[in-house]
């Protein structure tokens, strides 16, 4: 409707917090490529999860050691969903998937404070922002871990196939913890190799561009 109607939606469940983002999540990922590079996903996840008040620590039972009815992985299911995309659309994700992987881990580990308490109010009134670090802190500092070597950037609406038969099973997050499966990926380990060698080689060309275009004093003797 928004794309082939160019019309405005209003999307709401009973208490727009669950389904509501997930929702509005992934048709803004695939309608807006902004939301499809890795500074547009923290935006994503900024807006519609954490300030509209998805309950993390009722979905997720943060600080408790019982399982609640409460508990359910909607976030998780999101990101789910954005893997299933990716494996349909390799090339258009600025990001690659071990940064879904990071993120869904620290949802559960409590390592970052983001995604600590129920609303933004919770979070202000515990100073969260100042008693600990922001997830995107890490992931902004090691950004080139979490790109994807492959991206190309394409404008436009992306339709992912929706049929039963596409779905795969998103190893790296449902198997991670597994005592007989190793996740191993040695194309995309010799990909980020050559990132690296890349990113290097252009450092190496811009200190020589820098030194060739410093002045060089030249004395002439009287």
């Amino acid at each position: 409707i928004v794309e082939n109607k160019k019309s405005s939606v209003v999307v709401h469940c009973s208490d727009g917090w669950d389904r509501t983002p997930q929702i509005t999540s992934l048709a803004m990922l695939l309608l807006d490529p902004y939301y499809r590079t890795l500074q547009g996903f923290e935006v994503l996840i900024e807006k519609e999860w954490l300030s509209f008040g998805h309950q993390f620590q009722a979905r997720i039972c943060h600080g408790t050691e019982n399982i609640t009815t409460d508990y359910s992985p909607i976030f998780i299911q999101f990101l789910d969903c954005v893997w299933q995309v990716m494996q349909h659309y390799p090339y258009v994700f600025e990001f690659n998937k071990y940064l879904l992987t990071f993120i869904a881990q620290h949802v559960h580990s409590c390592l970052y404070g983001s995604f600590l308490y129920d609303n933004e109010r919770e979070r202000r009134d515990n100073d969260v922002r100042n008693k600990t670090q922001s997830i995107w802190s890490y992931v902004n500092s090691v950004s080139t871990e979490f790109m994807n070597p492959l991206y190309k950037q394409r404008s436009g609406v992306i339709l992912p196939m929706v049929s039963m038969r596409t779905i795969r099973l998103w190893r790296e997050y449902w198997m991670a913890y597994h005592p007989f499966y190793r996740f191993q990926d040695p194309l995309f380990d010799r990909m980020m190799e050559l990132v690296h060698l890349r990113d290097k080689v252009h450092l190496n060309c811009e200190e020589l561009r820098i030194r060739n275009q410093t002045p060089v004093k030249i004395t002439v003797p009287s």
